[in-house]
């Protein structure tokens, strides 16, 4: 700082003596021109050339600025003795609480050495109810783990709770569990064991999906309404209510399944929830809901018309092919009942022919030509019947196209469904098998949709032709016979 002072003051001093310097020069330039000058200017000049009042003013300033750089030099002295104050205090406490940390390693030791023993005076003095207190804390974890997914947890709660206090006390070093305590497990322990061989009715809170929210990343989750029901309990297997199908949570209590179970199981549950005495058949779930339990799963089962939705446009596709299929097969069938109707009862009648079947046409063009040779009439009564052919087989080759092309359909779907699913596989892995079979279960919907079309076409279809079949092999005798009837005129002639 005080160098930095002593450069300000040289610096100014080189100013005031490079001004000395250019007040001399002009001096020596005045005495020079003095006499040619005027008088007013010699006047002008003198007064240009105050040295005192400039030095006079350069003097001042430095004074001021000396006297403020020894005042701020002054402030930094004492800037630096309370840093210097703060330091020293600051070592000092890092040397106490250096002092209490080697204290309390001390304590410690000692301390530790202290459990150490205790600790083996507690074991020695516990015995064989050491090994006691550990068969029954590995009951109760054992029980607690069960509770929390008990259904006869819904009528005594708090058992997970109460006995989850128990396990952390005899877990602990510092606490023993009363006698008292040991008894009220086997109390639980025994009412457990009861209350599984009961079919009881009950009313507690039942929480029912009433419809899901969003949250702020855009998860959809449930939300629950709980109302009181009366639900009929079978042990530790089934909890049911209405038609509906109730499992335990221990955090929100019973909860029904978003669906219920379909065929006989909802006639047996009312049933089985308004009888009072005898027996009453009933399915059980021996996973008693917990997990994925058997009922929870078959609860999952797609309906068939939910299985078709998987299919998606290749499915609708599929089975609206079916549907015209079925659609024709019927109008043909009953178009074809009526014409062999019509054909069986114009056979009876030769000599009075009808134009509203084919076998009367093809009498009328018999009767409408009686003096053509054989040949002539056989050329016309084949040309009748080929007329009548495409009326009697029409729309029945479209069943045929359709059994062929709802299979191939099927595969179609079942491929580009296989894609996707490994599409999937590519982008999130196969870490879950029940995703990746579920993906792979729905591609295969259109193969199974194709062929459920297929299989029915192909039987309308020879159904449908075999009529059609019959009807013009009927035709096909009555043109022979007249053929040969006209043969036998025209010879006897």
């Amino acid at each position: 700082m005080r160098g930095l002072i002593n450069n300000k003051i040289m610096a100014r001093m080189g100013l005031i003596a490079l001004i000395a310097l250019f007040a001399s020069f002009n001096v020596s330039v005045v005495n020079a021109q003095a006499e040619a000058a005027a008088p007013a200017e010699k006047q002008t000049a003198a007064r240009g050339l105050n040295i005192n009042e400039i030095l006079s003013a350069v003097s001042r300033a430095s004074s001021a600025d000396g006297r403020a750089n020894a005042a701020r030099e002054q402030k930094f002295k004492a800037e630096q003795g309370r840093q210097q104050g703060r330091l020293n205090a600051m070592t000092n406490e890092r040397a106490r609480q250096e002092r209490i940390s080697d204290q309390l390693d001390a304590e410690y030791a000692v301390n530790k050495i202290t459990i150490e023993e205790l600790q083996g005076e507690l074991a020695k003095e516990l015995g064989d109810l050491q090994q006691l207190f550990g068969v029954i804390q590995q009951n109760a974890s054992e029980a607690q783990e069960d509770y929390k997914t008990s259904l006869i947890s819904a009528e005594y709660r708090g058992r997970s709770e109460k006995l989850q206090i128990m396990v952390g006390k005899m877990a602990s070093l510092t606490e023993l569990v009363s006698m008292d305590e040991i008894e009220d497990l086997w109390v639980e322990f025994q009412n457990e064991m009861t209350e599984q061989g009961k079919i009881k009715t009950i009313t507690v809170p039942v929480n029912v999906k009433v419809g899901t929210e969003t949250d702020e990343e855009g998860t959809e989750y449930p939300v629950y309404e709980a109302t009181d029901q009366r639900v009929t309990r079978v042990g530790v297997f089934n909890a049911v209510f209405d038609d509906q199908i109730a499992i335990f949570n221990e955090d929100v209590g019973l909860v029904a399944l978003d669906r219920s179970m379909g065929g006989d199981f909802v006639s047996m549950s009312k049933d089985l929830q308004s009888a009072t005495s005898g027996v009453v058949p009933f399915k059980l779930d021996p996973s008693g809901g917990v997990g994925n339990g058997i009922l929870r799963a078959l609860v999952k089962q797609p309906s068939i018309f939910e299985k078709v939705q998987e299919g998606g446009i290749v499915g609708y596709v599929i089975l609206f092919l079916g549907l015209i299929a079925l659609i024709i097969a019927a109008i043909r069938f009953i178009a074809l009942s009526g014409i062999k109707s019509a054909v069986d009862k114009q056979a009876k009648d030769l000599k009075r022919p009808s134009i509203a079947n084919p076998l009367g046409r093809i009498l009328s063009v018999y009767q409408d030509n009686p003096k053509s040779d054989a040949e002539s009439m056989e050329l016309k009564l084949g040309e009748v019947l080929l007329k009548e052919s495409p009326g009697i087989t029409k729309w029945i080759m479209i069943i045929k196209i359709i059994a062929v092309v709802a299979p191939l359909l099927g595969l179609l779907g079942t491929v580009t469904g296989m894609i996707q699913t490994f599409q999937a596989i590519t982008l999130y892995g196969a870490g879950d098998p029940q995703t990746m079979a579920g993906g792979i279960s729905q591609a295969l919907v259109t193969t199974v949709l194709g062929l459920v079309v297929a299989i029915p076409s192909v039987f309308l279809h020879w159904l449908t032709s075999s009529k059609a079949k019959v009807i013009e092999e009927t035709l096909e005798e009555h043109v022979l016979g007249l053929v040969a009837d006209q043969n036998d005129e025209v010879g006897h002639h």
